[in-house]
């Protein structure tokens, strides 16, 4: 590849390692991971007062599923089809959902990203939201389905106008690199990356810094470690 290291979501960094979906004829089995980073969070957003009993009730509803050939569509439309959900689909991105969220084009939008979203903080402002709170059976069927998305929680206040905890799922931000990259290298960055004025760094930059833990470095990770990076969680205790 023409990058030494890059972010990309969990389910894209499986997909690529492994040759499936859009990687099927691309296999990209060089891939190394160096840490888990933050939870990109699913969003299901929905017209203010409007009330879901649950997922299901999406159904003849119109219904915004991401950008085409995104990994929020991909995994959208699993959880719809595992359902059963004949809705209306719009592939939109996140600033176009949330336009025509608040003109009355869709009811309802899907979106997996680190909160908070600048979009929807400028919809709250405007004409206001709702989220939708995954049911804890939900969350278990969509981890079952979808593997690298594992439980998550949006707390009240992310959004000023969302006063409640929204139970929802995420799949991982992380941190990749190639195995040909130099052990010694990876085992320096990803010694820089935990080290101490690093963590002020993140406490003090986006609001999703915070979520940037050692603790969790290896959480979601269903590929191979660099070798310089396992040298350091090995060393650090947690492996």
């Amino acid at each position: 590849g023409s990058l030494d290291a890059g972010l990309a979501g969990a389910q894209t960094v499986v997909q690529s390692y492994n040759g499936e979906g859009k990687f099927v004829d691309n296999k990209k089995d060089k891939i190394r991971v160096i840490a888990n980073l933050y939870p990109e969070s699913m969003h299901l957003v929905l017209k203010k007062g409007t009330k879901l009993g649950s997922l299901k009730d999406l159904n003849g509803m119109k219904v915004g599923v991401a950008a085409a050939g995104s990994g929020t569509q991909v995994s959208v439309r699993m959880i719809l089809g595992h359902y059963g959900i004949k809705a209306d689909e719009y592939e939109l991105n996140v600033g176009q959902s949330a336009q025509r969220l608040a003109d009355g084009q869709i009811d309802a939008f899907f979106y997996a990203a680190g909160t908070p979203l600048s979009s929807l903080i400028q919809l709250g402002s405007t004409k206001g939201f709702d989220l939708y709170s995954f049911s804890a059976d939900e969350q278990k069927t969509i981890n079952q389905i979808i593997p690298y998305y594992v439980e998550d929680v949006i707390e009240a206040g992310v959004y000023e106008n969302i006063g409640y905890n929204v139970n929802t799922v995420a799949v991982n931000g992380q941190f990749i690199t190639s195995i040909d990259q130099p052990a010694d290298l990876i085992y320096e960055i990803t010694k820089a990356l935990w080290n101490d004025n690093t963590r002020k760094l993140l406490d003090k930059g986006h609001p999703k810094g915070k979520a940037i833990q050692k603790a969790t470095a290896l959480k979601g990770v269903l590929i191979p470690l660099h070798p310089g990076a396992e040298r350091f969680y090995k060393e650090a205790g947690l492996m």
